[in-house]
């Protein structure tokens, strides 16, 4: 069974979105999916967490993508990763090191995080991986 796995490292929405999309549409076409939440992309999994802004290479089409989502014609970023979890195919990981700058705990991650790692242990995870993909 093919598998991809996911670095994300930015809580940008335009990183956020794509990163979500890609997991998602390879776990509901039956891939093992997995995504690595590290640095400031750990931040996009705290309770509550809302993406406030695009990369500022982008900020252009912000109000585009943001009127897309409100509309309906686009999803969130959420729901499409919602929608990876469900298929049961795509597992979310939280960095341990960067939970430990930041200062979060489990119990301020949201619940459809899967397991806490560290670096090591999601290399061992995505070294026979078909794709993997950094995220910044």
């Amino acid at each position: 069974m093919p598998k991809i796995s996911l670095i994300v490292a930015s809580e940008k929405l335009d990183k956020l979105l794509p990163a979500a999309t890609l997991a998602t549409t390879a776990a509901i076409m039956g891939w093992e999916s997995e995504m690595f939440f590290t640095f400031w992309g750990l931040l996009a999994l705290k309770r509550g967490y809302e993406p406030k802004e695009v990369s500022s290479d982008y900020k252009v089409y912000e109000d585009s993508l943001r009127r897309a989502i409100s509309s309906g014609a686009i999803p969130s970023w959420l729901e499409v990763l919602e929608q990876g979890k469900k298929t049961g195919k795509l597992k979310i990981y939280a960095c341990s090191t960067t939970m430990d700058f930041l200062g979060l705990k489990v119990e301020d991650l949201v619940d459809y995080v899967d397991e806490v790692v560290g670096a090591a242990s999601f290399l061992s995870k995505a070294k026979d991986s078909d794709i993997t993909l950094f995220i910044s």
